[in-house]
């Protein structure tokens, strides 16, 4: 292969980026000593990859540069020594521009382990911006799980206050039922009851703590006839959801029901209720 032929087969920026086999990369070599322009045109790809992609802080003082340049050289003359003729001895005018094409492979070889310096350094870098990144948009996720939520607190709660502050909307009051065991005279409540939405909404509760199989279930009373409300947990009503639909009530009851409710109150567990 000529040296022509060489610079535009693209074999030398493989070279430049070291991924050429041993024997080619030996072959390239002793090209750029024979061939002035092979020399040159490694010279200066490896000069643009260290320009382009090189940091200001990663790139080597000259005086640090000679001396990598020297340690390759005796590499290089070290190599000779095992039967490949790197620098071979010519006539005196000559010597100077083989030691010109020694030095250009030199600080090929320097680019070399600058650029291999600059790869791990961008891959790890890479590698940190990936992970930023992945950090953000979890956090981002995150953030708008976080949004939607509260606006739909904002919502619901927006709700809870314009049926609270509808001058159609009935308050009610609860109080402790005579001769319940399972509250006393301090156990209270407070709903909202909107007769023209059917929304009820509830507002406060102070009510003793139940076993883990009970909860508390509210009843709507119409005609002697008790409606279900919906069970709920008095310590966190602030912010709760709507109960169910309420068409017509003349008062409200609680009773304590297994876990998930009853169809139909128990009535031996009556422990609250207030009339409109």
């Amino acid at each position: 292969m000529t040296a022509q032929e060489i610079i535009l087969s693209g074999k030398l920026e493989l070279y430049v980026a070291g991924v050429l086999s041993d024997r080619e990369m030996t072959e390239v070599a002793i090209l750029a000593q024979e061939h002035p322009e092979v020399a040159a045109e490694i010279a200066k790809i490896e000069q643009v990859m260290v320009e382009f992609l090189s940091p200001e802080e990663y790139r080597i003082p000259d005086r640090e540069k000679e001396h990598q340049i020297d340690l390759i050289l005796a590499r290089i003359h070290r190599s000779a020594s095992n039967g490949i003729d790197v620098v071979p001895v010519v006539e005196p005018h000559v010597v100077p521009m083989r030691r010109r094409f020694n030095y250009a492979v030199a600080a090929l070889a320097v680019g070399l382990l600058i650029a291999t310096g600059l790869a791990v350094w961008f891959g790890t870098r890479s590698a940190h911006l990936n992970n930023d990144l992945a950090t953000v948009k979890a956090s981002e996720a995150n953030i708008a799980s976080a949004n939607d939520q509260y606006q739909d607190k904002l919502t619901n709660m927006q709700k809870q206050m314009d049926l609270m502050s509808s001058i159609v909307t009935k308050r009610v009051q609860l109080g402790t039922t005579t001769g319940n065991k399972l509250t006393d005279s301090s156990s209270y409540m407070v709903l909202y009851w909107n007769p023209q939405t059917k929304k009820l909404v509830l507002s406060d509760a102070h009510l003793p703590k139940l076993k883990n199989d009970q909860q508390y279930q509210l009843w709507a009373l119409y005609n002697g006839q008790p409606v279900d409300a919906g069970v709920f947990d008095p310590t966190s009503l602030q912010g709760a959801t709507f109960q169910k639909d309420i068409p017509n009530a003349q008062a409200f009851a609680v009773t304590v029901e297994p876990k998930g409710g009853s169809k139909t109150p128990t009535l031996s567990n009556l422990c609250m209720m207030g009339k409109l």
